[in-house]
């Protein structure tokens, strides 16, 4: 991976002498000198690679947070970004990115465009937060930054025009991600969403699992209702009636139905079994009602057992995505806010000048 390749040589090169040698001697077995050998080697690759990792993370998260303070370096920003990698790393003429940015500056220059891209730094700054716990634990601390992201997104939605494609798409794929290169460098983290406004790989992966005890069941009944407050929030955004009504007659009710099982499971039988036959009674011809119907009969009969919070498979998706809108973007990676990032306007565009794209190649080996 180039990306990581800096100061990697020399213990590269102790790792191919040690196994000249195994190779000379393939019939011999180890010693426990040379085992050591290559077990020490392997460790210091191993811890080479994490610094080099943390220092482009370190640099993206510095880079991402002044960016993501206002909409006009949020434009600066992505204009850098992208002529890095389009451009500039391609070998491509000064006037081909001035012919590009002027055929599209109306696109690039308007406020839907740099509020989008303002709300995908703010994701991403998160995801690369995220991307450092080590322990269940560590995401308490990040879930009311999720659910306000999210809130702002769903804010501004409705006035983003094209531009809303970019709350959807995935974050790290996206021009910023990809000029540091956080493909490559970022673990793929499966206790994480794409992007804010995958709402439902959010909550199903990071925010639900957080709840799943009976210690915290209320917690539980709580972020659901966020959830579902919040999908109901973006189909209205979508202003589709079709949407919408797919929304009310099929992934509503299911929601409804999978948060009274996470009751269930959590010991607030009445509760839930109250919800659930209330929720059958109301949805007849519900594609789910069969299925529904026969294991509501069974909890209640107690012939079957809802089981328990340990018996959930991580990152289940109880929700199908909702149809949006197709875009016209210039870029095709599927965020906005209107929350406030600490820091003022002027200094955050001085950051963005003064980001050197010398010291990012370095960085890389480029």
């Amino acid at each position: 991976m180039q990306s990581l390749s800096i100061g990697l040589l020399p213990t590269l090169l102790i790792l191919l002498i040690a196994f000249n040698g195994v190779l000379r001697a393939q019939d011999q077995p180890l010693t426990p000198s040379e085992t050591k050998l290559l077990l020490d080697s392997i460790k210091d690759l191993k811890g080479k690679v994490k610094d080099q990792r943390y220092g482009i993370h370190a640099s993206a998260i510095k880079a991402f947070r002044a960016a993501a303070a206002s909409t006009t370096s949020a434009y600066d920003f992505y204009l850098k970004c992208y002529k890095e990698m389009n451009f500039t790393r391609k070998g491509a003429r000064e006037s081909d990115y001035l012919e590009w940015k002027k055929k599209n500056r109306d696109y690039l220059r308007s406020r839907e465009h740099s509020e989008a891209r303002r709300m995908q730094l703010q994701y991403l700054v998160l995801t690369l937060r995220a991307a450092q716990f080590t322990k269940k634990e560590q995401y308490y601390s990040i879930i009311p930054e999720l659910t306000t992201l999210i809130d702002n997104a769903l804010s501004a939605y409705p006035h983003l025009g094209s531009s809303r494609k970019i709350l959807h798409s995935d974050a790290v794929g996206s021009t910023f991600g990809r000029v540091y290169d956080l493909q490559s460098t970022l673990k793929r983290n499966k206790n994480w969403g794409r992007s804010p406004m995958d709402i439902d790989g959010i909550y199903d992966r990071t925010i639900l699992p957080m709840y799943r005890s009976n210690e915290k069941v209320d917690d539980l009944s709580a972020a659901w209702d966020k959830r579902i407050s919040q999908r109901i929030r973006m189909v209205g955004a979508l202003g589709s009636s079709e949407s919408e009504s797919k929304f009310t007659r099929d992934t509503l009710p299911r929601l409804n139905w999978e948060k009274n099982m996470d009751l269930l499971r959590g010991g607030k039988r009445r509760k839930a079994l109250t919800a659930m036959v209330s929720l059958v009674r109301s949805n007849p011809e519900h594609e789910n009602i069969d299925q529904w119907l026969d294991k509501l009969e069974g909890y209640l009969s107690g012939e079957e057992d809802p089981g328990t919070f340990e018996d959930l498979e991580p990152g289940d998706e109880v929700a199908g995505e909702v149809n949006l809108p197709q875009s016209s973007s210039i870029n095709s990676e599927p965020n906005v806010g209107v929350g406030r990032v600490p820091g003022n306007r002027r200094e955050a565009r001085e950051a963005i000048e003064n980001l050197d794209i010398n010291n990012l190649r370095k960085l890389f080996g480029r």
